[in-house]
């Protein structure tokens, strides 16, 4: 009965401690410009993380002393110092107060601190400390360690992998059989995982180092990349091998060919500014960068969803975009349509009301009369398997100019639009500017004035998920017009 016990007792301790092994807190990567080091975690729990103090100091090469006298702990960099208490939930640093998420404290001789200490340091090292705890990272120094997010989508030729970095980085891709690698220029990457994507697409998604692996499923008989390459994006068609056409008999009696238009496949929403740019502000504090995502983000989401068109926006997130680089990401991306939004702002609080706009050439300039492209433009470029081909180049001042007509067209039908849906137009709802983020569109192009910030009637409309969603569900109607082909010329056009 003795023996029976003591294997009972060993069993449960064995139980123990694989439950407290299975338990204990992932460590975190340290990435600097020297390479990757491992910071392990005392415990976590729901909020944060707790790491050995005496740890940190050796991993950043930090002095550290016990004052007997006052029961502190003291850090040293130089001439900087920083004295923690137990219990002590504020450090000031560098002149600032820094707020941890959890207090100081001791266990036994041991001193624990939460892991965003770690600002602490970044004051006291006066480096750049980029804590990632859903990653586990953190990131020192000139480092550069892009976040990389995936998105799977099936498409009618097989399925579509969008690669999202954040910031944009450089990169060259190869494939050898089935393996896909995107390399970037990076020191690491952040890579947040792909949930439930079927086998036969993509066996598996991989990080390592500042490479990205792609193993191809077993359905994917050919990969293209769907646009130009892009620092911020890219995008990867998966395609599958094509099925064998079925014969079928020539009817008895064809219908006559009907020559439409093509349908409308891609279209480039452009939330105005972003970053450090902010644009027109409410009273309140409301940005214009804010309201022009959130409106975008809404019309991507309609748009993919009930037409299943491609959808690009010029930015996805609160950053920086330089102006012509909005129009060059909808020229690369052979856009059918360009709508960039915006939401205006004036000295005169009195000034409110939407306006839509396309450019207006004249502002620009003119070709002299003389088509764009002429023999002047011709310009050789090489082809492959040797020899020169001539082709005629545009001016990118001039790319929208052949377009001008087009896009008063679409300015004219949207202006129509929001009128009949009853929201407050300005005195004139379609104007010709000259419109510097428009002029280098190589398609159809309009920007849209959703309202004055500066109004406090506008600014609450802007700010409203209502009023967002009725300028998408406007802008949504046009484009499923316009999927059935482009009215006459002269519909729309006010």
């Amino acid at each position: 009965m003795r023996s029976r016990s003591t294997v009972i007792v060993v069993i449960l301790s064995s139980l123990l401690l694989a439950s407290a092994s299975a338990q204990a807190p992932l460590p975190y990567r340290v990435i600097g410009s020297d390479g990757t080091r491992t910071l392990p975690v005392v415990r976590g729990s729901g909020t944060t993380d707790f790491v050995a103090l005496d740890t940190l100091a050796r991993f950043f090469s930090v002095a550290m002393r016990e004052d007997a006298r006052t029961g502190a702990v003291v850090l040293a960099v130089g001439a900087q110092r920083v004295a923690l208490t137990e219990g002590q939930a504020t450090v000031s640093a560098g002149g600032r107060l820094v707020s941890l998420s959890a207090p100081v404290t001791k266990d036994g001789a041991a001193w624990i601190v939460p892991i965003d200490f770690l600002r602490v340091l970044d004051f006291l090292l006066d480096r750049r400390i980029d804590i990632r705890r859903g990653s586990r990272l953190i990131v020192m120094g000139t480092a550069v360690v892009p976040r990389v997010v995936l998105q799977f989508e099936r498409t009618a030729s097989g399925g579509r992998l969008v690669i999202t970095v954040e910031p944009g980085a450089s990169s060259r891709i190869t494939r050898d059989g089935n393996l896909v690698t995107v390399r970037f220029q990076a020191d690491a990457l952040d890579l947040t995982p792909l949930a439930q994507v079927p086998a036969e697409w993509l066996a598996n998604v991989r990080a390592d180092g500042p490479a990205l692996y792609v193993e191809l499923g077993s359905t994917v008989s050919n990969v293209r990349q769907a646009d130009a390459q892009d620092a911020g994006r890219i995008t990867l068609d998966l395609l599958g091998a094509s099925p064998v056409a079925p014969v079928r008999p020539d009817p008895v009696a064809p219908a006559p060919a009907i020559d439409r238009p093509g349908t409308l496949r891609t279209v480039v929403i452009d939330p105005g500014h972003g970053g450090a740019d902010a644009g027109s502000r409410s009273a309140s504090g409301l940005e214009e960068k804010q309201v022009t995502l959130a409106v975008a983000q809404r019309l991507k989401g309609m748009l993919e969803s009930r037409f299943g068109v491609r959808v690009i926006l010029t930015r996805d997130a609160d950053a920086d975009v330089a102006i012509d680089r909005r129009a060059a990401l909808a020229n690369n991306n052979k856009a059918d349509v360009f709508i960039s939004l915006h939401a205006n702002g004036s000295p005169i609080p009195a000034m409110r009301g939407w306006q839509v706009q396309s450019l207006d050439p004249a502002e620009y300039g003119s070709s002299g009369g003389a088509p764009l492209g002429g023999a002047d433009s011709d310009e050789s470029v090489p082809v492959v398997g040797g020899g020169l081909r001539v082709i005629g180049t545009v001016p990118w001042r001039l790319a929208q100019i052949p377009h001008a007509d087009r896009s008063s067209q679409l300015g004219g039908m949207l202006a129509a639009r929001l009128g009949e849906a009853g929201l407050p137009p300005q005195a004139a709802p379609f104007y010709r500017a000259p419109l510097r983020v428009l002029v280098g569109a190589n398609m159809p192009a309009i920007l849209v004035e959703m309202g004055f910030l500066t109004n406090p009637a506008d600014a609450e409309l802007l700010g409203s998920s209502a009023f967002q969603s009725a300028v998408a569900e406007v802008i949504v109607s046009i484009i499923s017009e316009l999927r059935g082909g482009w009215p006459a010329p002269g519909g729309g056009d006010r």
